[in-house]
């Protein structure tokens, strides 16, 4: 399983796990709340991704279940449910920081930049068979989570564990194509609107966005699209924070988003309020007013980056100074 709204790393991670489980004896299957999205079908050639509602009696046989990339495990949905109900055993493997009352089984590793690198540690120390096939959802979990290997937590290991499954014989072109240089049209016209609703805060150094209902409308978009424009806002020059607030899966819920640069640590501001994350990437859900909570979490924000990094210089910073002529 992996958690709600599947992403590269989570499903990658399950499928690699999947393929190298059966090369090596084991009967495995995948059953996720979700079907697999349509930007990461090209992951699952043979339709090996389940959903509960076309997998889920295969959960009766199961000796264990495994949950990839969320530290908690409500959050794979309806398949952790049942498993319950069934009295079988759950574990957890990811690399999100669990909270200090979080009562799970299995391996929480935070110093691995993906899950997909625990995963692919995980193999080597069962034993079991990484070919081909194995490591190119591996490939894609660890590249999707790093940014194509910007953030590796300056960790050397990553990028061995990269090299040694490039030694397999993959291609891992096309897996950064599909992942990086293949954004489907809808989404192309969601950047621009998001980009025209951004909003810049202390002197230019956050860039925060609430994306509106009305915002989605007329665009044929995977769960995870709104999610993803963030990358663009913290990768504004001079922005050191984003801070995006988007629709929730059930009416009435908004999530809010926060990533910062290294310079920076905002992951407490979303584990306060019960939601998680890293220092540089988290997020929480909540209800009421989307405006009144982007006010609050940007003010947290400023406070932040102003007790570690100081307070902003006078004047424009360069995120909106103007561009002398050419």
């Amino acid at each position: 399983m992996t958690h709600l709204g599947p992403d590269a790393d989570g499903l990658g991670s399950q499928l690699a796990l999947l393929r190298s489980a059966r090369l090596a004896g084991r009967d495995a299957f995948i059953v996720n709340e979700d079907p697999c999205p349509s930007r990461y079908v090209w992951l699952d050639p043979d339709g090996e991704i389940g959903d509960f509602d076309g997998a889920a009696p295969g959960l009766a046989r199961a000796d264990l279940g495994l949950i990839f990339d969320a530290h908690e495990p409500d959050r794979a949905g309806r398949p952790v449910r049942r498993l319950r109900e069934l009295a079988k055993p759950v574990w957890v493997v990811d690399h999100h920081p669990a909270g200090p009352t979080a009562e799970i089984t299995g391996c929480i590793a935070t110093e691995f930049s993906s899950t997909g690198e625990l995963v692919y540690e995980l193999l080597l120390s069962l034993g079991w068979p990484i070919d081909a096939t194995v490591a190119v959802p591996l490939y894609a979990a660890m590249s999707f989570d790093t940014g194509s290997f910007r953030f590796l937590r300056n960790q050397a290991r990553t990028l061995r564990a990269a090299a040694a499954l490039l030694d397999t014989g993959m291609d891992a072109n096309p897996v950064q194509e599909a992942l990086f240089a293949n954004r489907p049209r809808g989404e192309v016209e969601l950047l621009g609107r998001v980009i025209a609703a951004t909003r810049f805060a202390d002197n230019g150094r956050i860039a925060w966005v609430v994306v509106e209902p009305e915002m989605l409308v007329g665009l044929d978009l995977a769960n995870d699209a709104v999610g993803e424009t963030i990358g663009t806002l913290i990768g504004t020059e001079g922005v050191l924070a984003a801070v995006q607030v988007k629709p929730g899966r059930v009416p009435g819920e908004w999530k809010f988003s926060l990533r910062s640069k290294t310079a920076v640590r905002i992951g407490h501001i979303a584990r306060e309020v019960g939601g998680g994350g890293h220092d540089h990437a988290a997020g929480a859900t909540f209800f009421g007013n989307p405006h009144d909570q982007a006010r609050q979490v940007v003010a947290q924000v400023e406070a932040a980056i102003r007790a570690q990094v100081g307070a902003a210089p006078g004047g424009r910073t360069r995120a909106h100074a103007p561009r002398s002529p050419a």
